[in-house]
């Protein structure tokens, strides 16, 4: 085989390469998983007033997010045993007199977005909160990597089939045209 035809092949082959990398993986979805500690605090609640902390994080697609939970725990360190909820108008959590408490549930992103109220009623003790949320979200970082990728392949696919076609005109056979004259 000669080499513009080597180098056509080459080519054609990494444009094509470059083509399905760059529109592939736009097909795909990719989950990736994702936490964020809420709230994470040693604190003295009031016999007077008790203890109000807000859950709550900002998703800028809530479309994009799936299998939302909330999992931790509220342990009494000292002082008297406790009674809390997690509530935002509905109780998601709820536990009396206890010393530790661990809680899992699911909710919406809406619903985290808007904010969860831990609530510990009034009494003299100090407790320890953690709260967690783990989730899905969909990925697009794939996308921007497969067309970085299809373009540089289709880019030399280009340059290569142009490289071919080039030497084959400096390679291509001359040609003579002879023409006799006759004499009369």
């Amino acid at each position: 085989m000669k080499p513009p035809k080597i180098l056509a092949i080459i080519g054609l082959v990494l444009l094509i390469l470059g083509v399905m990398f760059f529109f592939f993986p736009a097909t795909q979805e990719v989950w990736k998983e994702k936490s964020h500690v809420l709230l994470s605090e040693t604190i003295d609640v009031s016999s007077i007033i008790g203890c109000s902390r807000m859950l709550t994080y900002l998703f800028l697609d809530p479309e994009d997010v799936r299998n939302l939970k909330i999992t931790g725990y509220v342990e009494k360190v000292t002082g008297n045993n406790f009674s809390f909820q997690i509530t935002d108008g509905k109780v998601y959590v709820e536990a009396d007199n206890v010393m530790r408490y661990d809680f899992d549930f699911i909710v919406e992103p809406e619903e985290l977005t808007d904010g969860l109220w831990l609530k510990i009623e009034p009494t003299e003790t100090k407790v320890s909160i953690y709260a967690k949320a783990t989730w899905e979200e969909k990925t697009y970082a794939h996308v921007l990597g497969g067309m970085v990728l299809g373009g540089i392949l289709g880019f030399f696919g280009l340059v290569a089939l142009i490289a071919a076609f080039v030497l084959y005109l400096v390679r291509r056979p001359k040609i003579k045209v002879v023409v006799e004259k006759k004499n009369s």
